[in-house]
């Protein structure tokens, strides 16, 4: 070969040593800080997050505090008296109050039947030649939302005669419930 050209190659080794070195050390030092600048970007996300979730921690703190409250005074307004007093009791006091209350022409009942966690005792209300407002009123009372609980199942209207007369006679079955607390 050429010795001048030998001597120039000679030369450049040592720069190209050089400059490889510095560009491996620039690749890496460069590669170091893009993973460095994705795990900061990441941990800044992540932070956000956490702060996030703090503050939806402290509204379901709110939201269990306020579901307690409402349960509790619901308990207290639907079961009055449950832990006092025996299912049997309450069922034949709401029947005595229906009774009380609407003053049926005649009225029928069923024995009591335990089922599913619940008793219950089946009604039948009859009322001869009451206005239509009275039968309103009468199936309001029932299906108001107070414990021991009376649904209203089923509502017949008829015509009839009596003394001669045609009267309209209007026949209401349900039901009173209340839970079975004798049950663990």
């Amino acid at each position: 070969m050429n010795p001048t050209i030998d001597r120039y190659e000679l030369g450049l080794k040592p720069l190209k040593l050089r400059f490889l070195i510095a560009a491996a050390l620039f690749l890496a030092l460069a590669a170091t800080v893009a993973v460095h600048e994705r795990n900061r970007r990441v941990l800044e996300k992540t932070d956000g997050e956490l702060t996030r979730a703090k503050g939806g921690l402290a509204q379901v703190k709110e939201a269990s505090i306020n579901r307690r409250i409402a349960l509790t005074t619901l308990k207290s307004q639907l079961f009055k008296d449950t832990e006092t007093g025996s299912p049997e009791r309450h069922i034949y006091g709401k029947v005595d109050e229906i009774k009380e209350r609407l003053k049926p022409d005649d009225m029928s009942i069923t024995a009591l039947e335990k089922k599913e966690g619940t008793v219950s005792l089946t009604y039948t209300l009859k009322f001869i030649n009451t206005n239509y407002c009275e039968l309103l009123n009468a199936v309001s009372y029932l299906q108001q939302d107070e414990f021991p609980f009376a649904p209203v199942n089923s509502i017949a209207l008829a015509q009839a005669e009596q003394n001669g007369k045609g009267v309209v006679e209007f026949t209401i079955t349900g039901s009173v419930l209340t839970p079975d607390r004798s049950k663990p």
